[in-house]
């Protein structure tokens, strides 16, 4: 499983600045104990967790597009919702203007689903520049107890495993930055989604939740952590200044 995981990665390394440029070579520290190697089994989970985090993620974006495409089925068809929604409240006809506004409800709703997408589309990308992150942590990890352990090889230079973590570090917050740029512009559609339904529910007479109502509520899940994706890489905010 995890195999199909890295080759998934590669064909898509290209956004995240591709694979690392340095590796260490994890069987020249095998015989080092678990107790010396606690930094490494920390960091080798973070990455694995970054793994599991980008293919989840990754599932949802494709995933949208059905969703998106239900919307622009729905928008085609708000009309005709609207007039089943009056009969069913006992309205014999819908009104002009709540036509007018099933309209709009239902094109607010596929701006949003569209602006998701997007987001959905950039957090994918950037879940992977977390992975390599996390990556470079590991392989700098194993470094470290390599050195420690006078088990390096022959032109052995550490500073280069510190400089391609601050690196990918580096993207990876980048990269953070503009997922959230775009989930806050996403978040804007839904709220203009949700005024419009809330009026367009209370001018058809209907009191139960309203759709866009649930999808508030699911988006407030989308918040970022309050660790920056670089910084759960590192084991926190301060890792970066611990000293071995």
């Amino acid at each position: 499983m995890k195999a199909l995981l890295l080759i998934s990665l590669v064909a898509c390394a290209k956004p995240a600045g591709g694979p690392l440029a340095r590796t260490f070579d994890n069987t020249r520290i095998a015989s080092v104990t678990l107790e010396s190697k606690q930094d490494v089994t920390q960091a080798q989970q973070q990455h694995d967790l970054a793994l599991m985090h980008h293919d989840k993620v990754d599932e949802a974006y494709r995933d949208s597009e059905v969703e998106q495409e239900v919307a622009e089925y729905q928008a085609a068809h708000s009309v005709l919702v609207s007039q089943l929604v009056g009969r069913m409240h006992d309205k014999a006809q819908t009104s002009p203007d709540t036509a007018a506004l099933a309209r709009r409800t239902a094109d607010a709703k596929v701006e949003f689903m569209r602006a998701r997408r997007a987001w959905l589309g950039t957090l994918s990308s950037s879940t992977l520049y977390e992975v390599y992150a996390a990556q470079a942590k590991l392989e700098l990890e194993r470094a470290r107890v390599a050195q420690t352990n006078n088990l390096t090889p022959a032109g052995f230079d550490l500073a280069s495993f510190e400089q391609q973590l601050a690196q990918r570090d580096a993207a990876a917050r980048a990269a953070a930055a503009e997922t959230e740029r775009q989930r806050l512009a996403a978040g804007s559609k839904l709220t203009a989604w949700n005024a419009l339904e809330r009026q367009f529910m209370q001018t058809s007479g209907m009191t139960s939740p309203s759709e866009s109502d649930r999808a508030v509520l699911e988006w407030k899940q989308t918040a970022p952590p309050t660790t920056a994706p670089a910084d759960a890489a590192n084991g926190g905010p301060d890792a970066s200044s611990r000293t071995r």
